[in-house]
């Protein structure tokens, strides 16, 4: 068995939700599960990001999920689109789907399903214009290629990489894994004009109207690069097994 990457770059106009994500390169998404028959697909993703942005993904999520003339990456109608926010908060969403498409050509994931059938894995991410597809299957690689590169639709693009241990199906849930460029540059501007000095140089707001940004989206990097950095002590110096995409209020307590 080996991993295998669908990488499909989306031009900006090509498709609503992934404009989002192509103007705004703080927001990530990452399936938590992905499952497929030759027929549906569903799963579970989490979408991090500042607050302002992800009210605008809610909105054209809802937007996408009304529009009856909606198509999958290769053109089939949308038969079927349905959705549920499991969880909500500033800074993250995790999002329950489901979705089925009409008559071939159909997209990856029922593609890929219809080829290898029952016990096929998926993973997603989704970042900047790349929606990435992560599969690990034995084989047929170059019939589900030749199948949806035929009929991608106009403004997508397909690159296909196989590699050897699947490293990404088997690590663990972190949702995210490197520090984005933006959230690097903002832990270098908050270090470099004293932020984390004793007493304090500079204010998130002063900072943020040095580097040209608004004050809630420098807020939003600096938070979430802490936040990265500070999974990272706990998970590499302390020993500790975080799943990191726990949130607090998805905690149910049984008595």
């Amino acid at each position: 068995m080996r991993e295998v990457v669908f990488t499909v770059e989306y031009e900006k106009g090509a498709n609503e939700v992934m404009d989002l994500f192509i103007e705004n390169p703080d927001l990530y998404a990452r399936s938590m599960e992905i499952n497929a028959t030759s027929e549906a697909v569903w799963g579970i993703e989490k979408v991090v990001g500042s607050a302002a942005v992800l009210d605008e993904f809610d909105d054209k999520l809802d937007r996408v999920a009304s529009d009856p003339s909606k198509a999958g990456m290769c053109g089939a109608p949308v038969s079927e689109y349905e959705y549920t926010i499991l969880s909500s908060n500033a800074e993250s969403r995790k999002i329950h789907w489901l979705r089925r498409e009409g008559d071939d050509p159909r997209s990856i994931p029922l593609v890929a399903a219809k080829h290898i059938g029952e016990g096929l894995i998926m993973r997603t991410e989704r970042r900047g214009n790349q929606y990435r597809w992560r599969l690990l299957i034995n084989g047929t690689v170059s019939v589900i290629h030749e199948e949806v590169s035929e009929y991608l639709r106009e403004g997508l693009s397909l690159t296909v990489e196989r590699l050897g241990t699947p490293p990404c199906l088997l690590e663990d849930d972190r949702v995210q894994q490197t520090l984005t460029p933006e959230q690097k540059a903002a832990l270098e501007a908050a270090i470099e004009r004293g932020y984390y000095e004793e007493p304090r140089q500079q204010s998130v707001t002063e900072i943020a109207e040095d580097v040209g940004i608004s004050r809630s989206t420098f807020q939003y990097r600096l938070n979430r690069a802490e936040a990265w950095l500070a999974q990272q002590f706990a998970a590499d110096s302390l020993g500790a097994d975080l799943d990191v995409d726990l949130d607090l209020g998805d905690v149910e307590f049984i008595q």
